[in-house]
């Protein structure tokens, strides 16, 4: 049967209009693959690039204590990563607060990759000479310290041919930043270091008889002094981290919280106690400019023997000392409250006398009120 001309060419139209069709479709599908292939090797580049460290989430003082809670995860150029920048915040910040109790320091050794013969560990000495860290399972065996609790049997070899078995008592430390950092940094082990060693007896003691400087912030570091009348000056207690409490969600202006041990409270209490004997003398905190660099004061205050067996005679005798100045404190007030109401018709000089007497608190209520409570 003779095929119509028009039939003939609607079918090689059609016919050519699929090919096209196939041909746009090839080239598109080829575009994609390329452009999706393109892209994976970009994605692959960028992972090759780019490593993960652990930077600040929050803005830190010289001295404040580091937890794993201050630090996030971020991926940034390879190029851009410190060599020193840590792997692993949590075993870091672990490993830095360990130490033994006769003052050795516990270190923690990443490992060798690829190496079985120098693994992950725990270890006192040095890079070079490393004495590992071992410690008792719960069965009884002897295994490599590849974590590290205060309560472990741990032990290392020292000696000759390392064979002398050496017992270490652990200690817990704070680890704190070295200066100020804002958030976003890049935590280094140069930025760290240890801080005191957590006692047994440290207890969290609250004053509000210590003069505070204006803006004396929470977690920065103070030492507490005492003034006498005739210019002596003695250090009470030395680099100590400044706790503000809060209460109806506002610092309190004149009160400071500081973990002392028992021998440092019973010294606080004996210059509260010779404070308020002594006319004249003045009980306050001077601010480390930082604290994670700088050294504790040497303490250079004891009481004297009448304060001490004021104190042993009458247990009493601290806080009749404290609401002692707290009295004298509204006694002065109400004094000079009654001089400047003569003045009523000067306003003036009502103003100026004050301001004199309360610019300093007021200033660092205003100040406290500008800072996020975050306790």
């Amino acid at each position: 049967m003779a095929t119509n001309p028009i039939q003939k060419k609607s079918r090689i139209s059609f016919f050519l209009g699929m090919l096209l069709m196939f041909v746009i479709s090839a080239v598109i599908v080829a575009f994609l693959y390329m452009k999706i292939k393109n892209q994976q090797e970009e994605i692959k580049q960028y992972k090759l690039s780019t490593s993960t460290v652990y930077v600040l989430n929050r803005d830190v003082k010289s001295g404040q204590v580091l937890t794993p809670s201050m630090f996030t995860t971020k991926q940034i150029a390879t190029t851009t990563i410190p060599s020193n920048a840590t792997t692993n915040v949590a075993t870091t910040l672990a490993s830095y607060s360990l130490s033994t109790k006769n003052g050795m320091t516990i270190y923690y050794f990443q490992g060798t990759p690829g190496n079985a013969e120098d693994p992950a560990c725990y270890f006192v000495g040095s890079l070079n000479d490393k004495k590992r860290i071992y410690k008792t399972d719960s069965e009884g065996k002897e295994v490599l310290a590849t974590d590290l609790k205060k309560t472990d049997k741990a032990y290392y070899y020292a000696g000759q041919n390392n064979t002398q078995k050496t017992d270490i008592e652990i200690s817990e430390n704070a680890v704190i930043s070295k200066v100020d950092l804002n958030a976003n940094t890049v935590i280094t082990s140069s930025l760290i270091t240890r801080g005191d060693v957590t006692s047994n007896d440290l207890r969290k003691e609250e004053y509000n008889v210590i003069s505070l400087p204006v803006d004396l912030a929470p977690g920065e570091y103070v030492d507490v002094r005492l003034t006498l009348p005739n210019g002596q000056n003695y250090i009470v207690v030395s680099k100590k981290e400044a706790k503000i409490p809060v209460v109806n969600g506002q610092y309190l202006a004149d009160t400071i919280q500081m973990n002392l041990t028992e021998e440092e409270i019973m010294i606080m209490s004996g210059a509260i106690v010779e404070s308020f004997k002594t006319t004249g003398s003045k009980l306050y905190a001077t601010r480390y400019t930082e604290a994670g660099l700088q050294d504790a004061a040497t303490m250079t205050y004891y009481p004297s023997k009448e304060v001490q067996t004021a104190i042993q005679n009458d247990p009493n005798v601290v806080i009749k000392a404290i609401q002692g100045i707290l009295k004298n404190r509204e006694q002065i007030r109400k004094d000079i409250d009654a001089a400047v109401s003569k003045y009523e018709a000067e306003e003036s000089v009502q103003t100026k006398v004050e301001s004199s007497i309360t610019s300093t608190q007021e200033q660092r209520k205003n100040y406290l009120q500008s800072l996020p409570v975050t306790q």
